[in-house]
C-alpha cells in the first residue's frame, strides 16, 4: 500500500505526459531511475485509472476482515445481554439490594437503566470506604445463587466490543465498501470499452479487466455477507436498548466501555470475595499467599453495608418506566 501511495503521489502531470511521450522506447535505458519510472508511468495505457483499481483491490480484503471482527464482537456481546439468563439473575440481585437499602425512605423501583447504575457500583461505599456495594452484591450472589454469575465470562468479549468503532460508523463503512465494489465493476468496464486497437495492448487490459472482474465476483459475495451481519447488529442492538430501559439513541461505544468497566470491576469484587466461589467463576480466584494463621482470617462483609448506604441515591421513583426485570 505504500507503494502505491507513492506511486499516486509522483503521477504524471499534464506537462510529463507531453514530455515522456516523445521520448522513443529504444531511449529508455539511458535514462536515469527517476525519468526511466515516469517514461513507464506515462507509456503504460490508463495507469492512473489501473493504480486507482489496485488501490482499491489491495485495501479491501483487510477492510472486510477488520471490519468483520468488529462486528462479531458486538453480535457477541448483544447476544449474551440478550440470552443470558444469569445475567438477569445479578441484575435481579441488584434491584432486590437497592430496593432494600430505600425501603427507610418508602423509595423502589421497577428496575433500573444499566447505564446510570452499574458504574455506581462500585463507587459507592461502606462508612470505612473498606467495602463497595459491588462487594456487597457479589457476596450476597455467592452465597445464594452463585451460578448467577456465570455471564461474567461470557461477557468477556465486551472488553473488544468496546475498542470497536461506534455501530453508527461500521454501517457506514459497510456502505462505502459496496461502493467501492460497484465503482470498482464500473472502472474496469470503462477499460474494458476504451481499449486501443494494439492487439498486445488490447490482450494486456483485457488479462487486468479480467482479474478485477473476478476480484470483484469473489469479494461481493463477502460483503454482502458482511452487510447482513450490520444489519442484524442494528437489529439487535436496539433490541438490547429496548430490554434494558436504555434510549433507542444511545451511543454503542460509550455503552460498551460502560459495560467494560463494569465486568472489569465486578472481576475485581469476585476476586475479592472472601466465600468460596462457584465452579463458575472458581478460576477468578487469586492464588492464596502464605501469610500467618492471624492474618489469614478472611475480612467479612457485615450485612449493616445496607443501613450504611441507606441514603444512596442511586435508585430512585423516576425509573418507573424503565426496564422491569423478569422472574
Amino acid at each position: 500500500m505504500d507503494d502505491i501511495t507513492s506511486l499516486k503521489k509522483f503521477s504524471p502531470t499534464a506537462d510529463d505526459i507531453k514530455v515522456f511521450t516523445k521520448i522513443p522506447e529504444s531511449s529508455v535505458e539511458t535514462l536515469d531511475k527517476a525519468d526511466k519510472l515516469m517514461w513507464y508511468m506515462v507509456n503504460t495505457p490508463y495507469f492512473t485509472q489501473r493504480l486507482n483499481i489496485i488501490e482499491v483491490t489491495v485495501s479491501i480484503p483487510d477492510d472486510i476482515d477488520d471490519i468483520k471482527k468488529m462486528v462479531d464482537n458486538i453480535l457477541e456481546v448483544c447476544r449474551v445481554l440478550l440470552n443470558s439468563n444469569s445475567f438477569l439473575r445479578f441484575l435481579e440481585k441488584i434491584l432486590t439490594i437497592g430496593n432494600m437499602m430505600n425501603a427507610a425512605i418508602k423509595k423502589t423501583s421497577p428496575g433500573f437503566k444499566l447505564s446510570s447504575t452499574l458504574p455506581k457500583l462500585a463507587t459507592i461505599k461502606s462508612q470505612d470506604k473498606s467495602v463497595s456495594l459491588l462487594d456487597f452484591i457479589v457476596e450476597q450472589a455467592v452465597l445464594l445463587d452463585g451460578e448467577c454469575l456465570k455471564f461474567v465470562n461470557e461477557l468477556e468479549i465486551v472488553h473488544s466490543a468496546s475498542n470497536s468503532s461506534s455501530i453508527v460508523a461500521l454501517s457506514a463503512e459497510v456502505d462505502i465498501m459496496k461502493q467501492d465494489m460497484n465503482k470498482l465493476s464500473g472502472r474496469a468496464n470503462d477499460i474494458s470499452q476504451k481499449c486501443p486497437a494494439d492487439n498486445h495492448v488490447r490482450k494486456e487490459l483485457e488479462l487486468f479487466v479480467d482479474d478485477v472482474r473476478s476480484f470483484v465476483k469473489f469479494f461481493q459475495q463477502n460483503v454482502f455477507l458482511l452487510n447482513e451481519q450490520s444489519a442484524q447488529m442494528k437489529t439487535d442492538y436496539s433490541k438490547v436498548l429496548e430490554r434494558f430501559g436504555e434510549s433507542p439513541n444511545t451511543d454503542s461505544e460509550e455503552f460498551m466501555k460502560m459495560l467494560s468497566e463494569f465486568q472489569t470491576s465486578l472481576v475485581e469484587s469476585i476476586k475479592r470475595c472472601p466465600h468460596p466461589l462457584p465452579s463458575c467463576v472458581e478460576h477468578l480466584k487469586p492464588k492464596p499467599k502464605p501469610t500467618s494463621p492471624s492474618l489469614n482470617k478472611p475480612k467479612m462483609v457485615h450485612m449493616d453495608l445496607a443501613s450504611s448506604l441507606k441514603n444512596s441515591s442511586l435508585f430512585k421513583r423516576n425509573t418507573q418506566n424503565e426496564l422491569k426485570i423478569p422472574t
